[in-house]
């Protein structure tokens, strides 16, 4: 799966066609359904989702494909009806980072990738049950 789509979400304003709605929330956050996303940098790795309506929850989000070499993530016929999808063309996928003071510390979630529809705007958390991806995988895992 290549991560062709996930330029296209670019934004900064606030109004309704930007908003991303994750109907079941991200986990821990259930009860906050509606975010921004945009760019943090110029070459569209680094991504912010904030609440759409408060300063929190803010989490950095990362697009995992230059990065990660081989991620693949396989969703379930059930993932994708959630989207009205029958294939991931249009499907954008991001990982929540938790970046550290000691950036060597610093960690991506493989295993929940924040999923978005480019077209509709739907977002999901899917966490990858029957697939292998550590939940801290070391951002700078090959750069000590």
């Amino acid at each position: 799966m290549e991560s062709t789509n996930n330029h296209d979400l670019h934004t900064k304003e606030k109004n309704a066609q930007n908003i991303i709605r994750f109907e079941e929330g991200i986990l821990g956050f259930e009860d906050t359904k509606e975010y921004l996303l945009y760019h943090e940098e110029d070459d569209g790795i680094i991504w912010n989702l904030q609440s759409a309506h408060s300063d929190i929850p803010s989490f950095i989000v990362i697009d995992p494909y230059p990065i990660v070499s081989g991620y693949n993530p396989q969703f379930t016929n059930s993932d994708l009806k959630y989207f009205g999808e029958t294939n991931t063309e249009n499907l954008c996928v991001l990982v929540i980072a938790v970046i550290k003071q000691n950036l060597s510390e610093s960690v991506i979630n493989l295993k929940a990738p924040i999923v978005i529809d480019v077209n509709s705007r739907k977002a999901k958390q899917i966490i990858l049950e029957d697939q292998d991806y550590p939940i801290r995988y070391k951002l700078f895992n090959n750069k000590e």
